[in-house]
């Protein structure tokens, strides 16, 4: 998505990237000596960036305390230096954590240096609690993610995409996978993803659940996915919280029926006409819904074909790029006058 943006602002934008993530580094969110200094030294680095750009577009989860205080600060050194400030929050899991006055408050603090705000879900909109906050939906390339019009399986494959950590449901995902191949519901698993933000420990507990001839992919750069998506029947995301995942876009577009939990955003996208819903946390449900998709190959045809026409009308990047870009002009707009 960084990249259509950066196409669409380039005739009328300098456009650079101020990368603050560390590769190999997994331990985000937590207050520790090593992230208080690279918080210190991000800042120190958008602070010197700013001062050469008018406006300073900041990704965030936004959540923890601690990351959300991290994004406040970020803001605050890039107005330090005259530039607006457009945040945008991912986090799905906002609107549970802002259940308290504090944190509410400390939201609206962290705010007070955002010249436009940004989020990926209604939920999250809400949460943020403020009427600055302008819901854009993720888009996704339809033409990179795209049906296999030739494909054919003799066995179903369900694909998972995500990091391995027990809150994207993965866990519960390969217990229901088990339970399928204990009553005789042929199908194959196939789990994309790496590392989680909660370290390697986290991770080496994912994998060892995987006891039933799952294939563990590993990490797999985003210009791959399409090729998962499309040697795929099902896509499955059964997380316990979320905003609304691009990786169910993707699926979507490329004409895949989709099981996925009742939380965040995820109710807006997946209705039955294009896929399936279970409540978070429930193994077996989660089992009998992909039963139902795995043996019905009519049912899972026409959910597959109405899903690729959901994408096309309602979640074109197109649509997500000329969005942004009117949020990006708009505090290109501002006089430049530094706090």
């Amino acid at each position: 998505m960084l990249n259509t943006l950066q196409r669409e602002l380039t005739p009328r934008f300098r456009v650079d990237l101020l990368n603050l993530t560390r590769q190999n580094e997994y331990r985000a969110g937590v207050f520790s000596s090593t992230n208080v200094s690279r918080t210190l030294s991000d800042i120190w680095s958008v602070f010197r960036t700013a001062g050469r750009f008018d406006v300073v577009h900041l990704h965030s989860s936004f959540v923890p305390a601690v990351t959300l205080v991290r994004a406040g600060l970020l803001l605050l050194a890039a107005r330090l230096r005259g530039a607006a400030t457009i945040l945008h929050v991912h986090g799905g899991s906002l609107p549970e954590w802002a259940d308290s006055r504090w944190k509410r408050w400390l939201i609206r603090v962290a705010l007070m240096t955002a010249t436009e705000v940004i989020s990926v879900s209604d939920g999250i909109t809400r949460a943020m609690g403020s009427d600055r906050t302008r819901t854009i939906y993720n888009g996704v390339d339809t033409n990179t993610f795209a049906p296999d019009p030739s494909r054919q399986a003799a066995v179903p494959v369900i694909v998972f995409a995500g990091i391995l950590t027990h809150r994207k449901g993965v866990v519960d995902l390969i217990e229901a996978s088990h339970a399928l191949i204990a009553r005789g519901v042929k199908h194959r698993l196939v789990i994309v993803g790496g590392r989680p933000d909660e370290g390697a420990e986290e991770e080496a507990s994912v994998r060892s659940a995987a006891t039933g001839g799952e294939e563990l992919v590993g990490s797999v750069p985003h210009d791959r996915m399409a090729e998962y998506f499309k040697g795929a029947d099902i896509f499955c995301l059964p997380s316990w919280f979320e905003a609304m995942p691009l990786s169910i876009l993707e699926a979507l577009a490329s004409g895949l029926p989709v099981v996925a939990t009742r939380v965040g955003q995820i109710p807006l996208i997946v209705d039955d006409s294009v896929g399936r819903l279970v409540e978070p946390k429930d193994p077996e449900a989660l089992a009998a819904t992909l039963e139902e998709l795995i043996t019905d190959h009519q049912l899972r045809g026409q959910l597959a074909k109405n899903a690729r026409a959901a994408a096309l009308t309602h979640y074109s990047l197109t649509r997500t790029m000329s969005e942004i870009v009117d949020v990006i002009d708009r505090a290109a707009g501002q006089p430049r006058t530094a706090l």
